[in-house]
């Protein structure tokens, strides 16, 4: 297992609901197989006709690009040069000149996709690996539905986020953007890097930046409505947008403005084939309870037809349990496949420009959004994580056999074993809903001013302050557990009526509860249960901080994150001398960032005493100083047999607070022997500064089953000496010592029991470091129009990463190595017993992914008609990660992600996206045809295989069809899905399926076929 903090899921590791589960059976794994060859027919058979981008001209490189509008004609003679500024340079050039990839979507392109929100789209880019998203967040216990970017599967913490080239607000506790609070109708364009590009733009820029560049120029009036539902009638989604934007004062000054709404309804499990059961199992913990007489020593059965565990039909009448397929629960009846989300946005851009030396610019967003979790109903027993505690916080033990609600028969059998209590699991239907309600709400205000310096429109400037915050709600219902205990236990009264046993516990208004059976339980118990009935106090929790308990107060689950970013950034840009190949641009400047997030969880969360785990609250804040450089210099253009040399380089220096001073550079070339031709590279140092979340997380207590090398009992705390004290064990401090007192060095079982250990954050984090290169080619014949093709190698590797060590692993690794990494982890007392074993976050373990980027496009007239056709291929050499120094490798090539093993995503070998676009001015045929290669699920070395995942094809069309005077009325159908391909299944024990979805969630299509229709209307 690697890295916790490696999987893209783990930017939400602290939420995920902490509510125990049942114990899980048969594992799963798959076989491998091999489709190695299927992209190169893909692009054998288009690498004729593939859409156009911008044209080179006059030394110009042409950049991946995607999105050309159906039916635009391009210009086929040499475009005068246009300074524009591409993401992953703050310098304008000619044409998108650059020596990296830049993969482009643009507005028609989103459009095409049926898409309301940005994630679904860039979902489909073959370097996007596996998000949090609205099917893969129902079991957090907030932010449920948002939807992060994830580039080369290195997780959304390693993807930048930029809106118009400035930093977006990450979620609470980390860097990841949800990129839901991005308007979709006022973007017009997304630009894609991947690759480090740390010293253009700072931290978190290891796998890439992604950059949305909104329409700040919009004219007139536009409406957007759509419609989206599936061939089963479910899973619907209504997405409404207003598109304003009028220019004033002789075009001197400009406003926009989008207003959107979006209701995804959500769709649950149980609608599917797929996931509509527990596979291969239900739980055993059901509603109508599970109870259990049995005494080891004699073995007596309450009914001789039946045996000892007993249950109750749906009548209530008893019966023997049969089995959890017969008699338990089924959870994916109460759980989602995705998540109903309701968002509403409004963003607002203007611009005024007094003159060319000043201009001001401004930005302004809100968005709501409501989300809800639905989980099964928690499941409760006398035992385990979440059980049920005696009145006064003592374990407990079990249902007393004086219960009047235990029945005659399980009483008199549980008399004959000679046990006194009857043990039990049991599900909450009755009692109270595990299932939670999300509010955010997202502020983004930019105001800044540029122009010209010196007036000759050499050189500029740009400067900006931007704010931005969000605040994340979510509450639940929960029980406090030491009332469960009282309730459970029952007694006879004077008057005749079932009370609760404990003199307390009445005293505090405790009310009897009957779990025998279906909906057993009444309203008055459920009260109780969820009613703080103790003494107000003040708890001191395991971090040191107090929290309050207030007698009579109602006990929920409430989470509020906040989360505030201010930036100021200020950059000049312009030419120093001229080359043989044209000026030499320089860009520089300087940035501050504060940011500050803090996530508060309810006292009785906080202090352990509620229905799941206890976690306590995160506060922290950090600042950051930074100055920039970049250069560009054009060393020769248009010389024979040169047509172009450039080289180009940037550094960067950023002095955190919590860690101090890092440096990031890269250094870049561009050749063209001629204008058919242009090779580009780029080797880069890129940073990533640990988060809030990483470095400021609280404490959390946890009891780690963990087996001490040195125990000759092996863990088996009986007393009886099974093996020699192993070689070493002498050396550790008061291991020598115990067994000249005692003969031998054995844990009893109370100790065994007592080891804990604390999870959390490290303040002693540095940064991880990842170098990049990327080396390729563009391809635009001079006698091919309109066709280009881009082929770029990329290699990725991060070091010193960010994760956490499992705590076996400290264990064991501190013993045979004896390295501080591990061993100070462990923790020993004076006679050498381990009495606890952290988990804290470290830099340590490397991750190394690299591959093959192919773009072909090519635009193609026919008579009044055009055919674009856009392909893109992606083929991974390598995904693997290294969870600590001198740790195994962990190749993850081929092999499908994982909801808890912390893999770093599905790592398909190949990914293939095409786009054929056929179209006039009045009419679009658009179909995109989706590739997923083969999967496997085991790691290399495993032993058990089952049947491998086989490769993945999606098929979705769309026609669209411009009707009225003017063309002003769009109407449009699609059909993502065309062929209603399933998921593959493999059942809730399998670890790499997502609960309640038996299938990769985050890799696979979940939905089926999928029909839309909307309409866009101009005025």
């Amino acid at each position: 297992m690697g890295l916790l903090a490696c999987n893209p899921r783990r930017i939400m590791l602290r939420l995920r609901r902490r509510s125990w589960h049942w114990p899980q059976e048969g594992n799963t794994v798959i076989k491998r197989s091999r489709n190695i060859f299927l992209v190169t027919t893909i692009l054998a058979g288009t690498a004729y006709a593939m859409p156009a981008v911008a044209q080179e001209t006059g030394g110009a490189v042409a950049s991946q690009t995607t999105g050309q509008t159906a039916g635009a004609q391009p210009d086929q003679t040499a475009a005068a040069s246009t300074d524009i500024v591409v993401t992953g340079s703050r310098i304008a050039r000619p044409d998108l000149q650059a020596s990296v990839p830049v993969v482009t979507i643009g507005a028609e392109r989103i459009q095409d996709t049926g898409a309301s929100n940005i994630q679904d789209v860039l979902a489909t880019l073959p370097a996007v690996g596996q998000n949090v998203s609205r099917t893969s967040s129902n079991f957090s216990n907030t932010g449920n539905g948002v939807a992060t970017v994830n580039l080369r599967n290195l997780g959304a913490s390693r993807t930048l986020v930029l809106i118009d080239g400035r930093r977006s607000l990450g979620i609470a506790g980390s860097s990841a953007v949800d990129v839901n609070n991005i308007p979709t109708d006022l973007i017009e364009r997304v630009e894609v890097v991947t690759g480090g590009a740390s010293a253009v733009y700072g931290s978190e820029a290891v796998a890439g930046v992604v950059n949305f560049v909104l329409n700040r120029k919009f004219e007139g009036l536009r409406v957007r409505a759509q419609n989206t539902i599936s061939d089963k009638g479910d899973a619907p989604r209504q997405y409404v947008s207003i598109t304003a934007g009028h220019g004033f004062a002789d075009d001197r000054g400009h406003v926009a403005a989008n207003f959107s709404y979006d209701n995804d309804h959500g769709l649950p499990s149980r609608n599917r084939s797929f996931s509509a059961k527990d596979v291969p199992n239900r739980s055993s913990y059901a509603a109508q309870g599970l109870f259990d007489v049995s005494n080891p020593a004699t073995q007596t059965t309450f009914s001789p037809a039946t045996g000892r565990t007993f249950t109750f039909d749906g009548n209530n009448a008893l019966k023997g349990y049969q089995g959890a397929n017969i008699d338990g629960y089924n959870r994916n009846g109460d759980r989602l496949l995705s998540v109903p989300v309701e968002r509403l946005q409004g963003t607002f851009l203007g611009n005024y420009d007094f003159s060319d030396a000043f201009k001001v610019y401004a930005e302004g967003e809100y968005v709501h959004t409501n989300s809800n979790a639905s989980l099964e109903p928690s499941a409760i027993a006398n035992s385990g994580p979440g059980a049920a505690l005696n009145f006064d916080g003592s374990a407990y033990a079990g249902i007393p056999i004086t219960s009047p609600y235990v029945p005659a028969a399980v009483r008199a059998a549980a008399i004959a074993n000679g046990t006194n209590v009857i043990q039990f699991r049991r599900r909450s239907n009755d009692i109270f809903s595990r299932s939670n309600q999300n509010d955010r709400d997202f502020y983004r205000g930019v105001l800044g001013v540029k122009g010209d310096i010196g007036g000759s429109g050499k050189w500029s400037y740009d400067l900006y302050y931007e704010h931005s915050q969000s605040r994340d709600h979510t509450t639940a219902q929960a029980i406090y557990t030491p009332n469960y205990g009282a309730a459970l236990s029952n007694e006879i009264g004077p008057d005749g009526q079932v009370r609760c046993s404990n003199a307390a516990a009445r005293a505090a208004g405790c009310v009897p509860i009957n779990i025998f059976g279906y909906n057993t339980a009444s309203a008055a118990a459920s009260r109780f249960l969820q009613t703080y009935t103790g003494p107000t106090t003040n708890v001191t929790l395991v971090d040191g901080n107090v929290v309050q308990l207030k007698n009579g107060s109602n006990v929920t689950f409430d989470y509020l994150a906040k989360v505030n970013q201010d930036v100021v950034s200020g950059s000049i840009s312009g030419n120093l001398f001229s080359l043989w190949g044209g000026p030499v641009a320089v860009a520089f400047g300087g940035e501050y960032r504060h940011e500050k997030s803090s996530e508060v969880f309810d006292p009785f969360t906080q202090a352990g005493l509620s229905s799941g785990n206890q976690i306590t609250n995160t506060q922290g804040q950090f600042n950051v100083k930074e100055g920039f450089v970049e250069v560009v210099a054009p060393i020769v253009e248009d010389r024979p047999g040169l047509h172009y040399l450039g080289i180009e380089g940037a550094a960067r220096y950023a002095d955190y607070s919590t860690i101090g001073g890092v440096w990031s550079f890269k250094a870049g070339a561009t050749y063209a022997p001629t204008a058919d031709i242009r090779f580009r590279g780029v080797f880069a140092r890129a940073t990533r500064a640990p988060n809030i979340g990483e470095l400021f997380a609280s404490l959390s207590q946890t009891f780690p089953a963990v087996n001490d090398p040195c125990d000759q009992a092996q863990g088996n705390g009986d007393g009886a000496k099974t093996v020699p004290l192993p070689a070493g064990c002498s050396a550790i401090p008061g291991i020598a010592a115990t067994v000249a007192s005692r003969g031998s060095f054995q844990y009893s079982t109370s100790q065994i029991q007592t080891i804990d250990g604390l999870l959390g954050g490290n303040r002693n984090l540095k940064q991880e470091t990842a170098d990049t290169i990327t080396a390729g080619a563009v391809i635009t014949p001079t006698m091919i129009r309109n066709f280009s093709l881009t082929v770029d190698y990329y290699r990725i590797k991060v070091k010193n990463a960010i994760g956490i060590i499992g705590q076996q692993v400290s264990v064991s690794q501190c013993f045979t190595g004896g390295q501080p990494l591990f061993c100070n982890n462990v923790i020993r007392d004076a006679n050498g017993f381990i009495t606890r074993v952290n988990a804290l976050n470290l830099n340590t373990g490397s991750y190394l992914v690299s591959g093959l980027d192919v773009e072909g496009r090519y635009s193609i007239p026919l008579g009044g008609t055009r055919l674009d056709i856009d392909v893109l291929y992606n083929h991974r050499f390598d995904q693997q990660q290294t969870p600590f120094p001198g740790g195994p490798v962990q190749n993850e090539l081929g092999q499908a992600n994982c909801y808890s093993c912390g893999r770093l995503g599905s790592g398909f070998k190949d990914r293939v996206t095409g786009n054929f676009t056929l179209g006039t001015e009045r009419y679009q045929l658009n179909y995109r045809v989706d590739y997923l290669g083969p999967l496997k699920d085991n790691l290399d070395g495993s032993t058990t295989v089952i049947t491998p995942i086989p490769a993945y094809w999606y098929h979705n069309v769309q026609g669209k069809i411009a009707v009225g005077e003017g063309r002003k009325m769009e109407l449009y159908v699609g059909v993502n899905n065309l062929f209603d391909k399933k998921p593959p299944m493999f059942g809730d024990t399998n670890p790499v399926t997502w609960p309640g979805t038996q299938t990769v969630a985050d890799t696979y299509d979940l939905y089926g076929r999928m029909f839309y229709a909307g309409a866009t209307i101009k005025f």
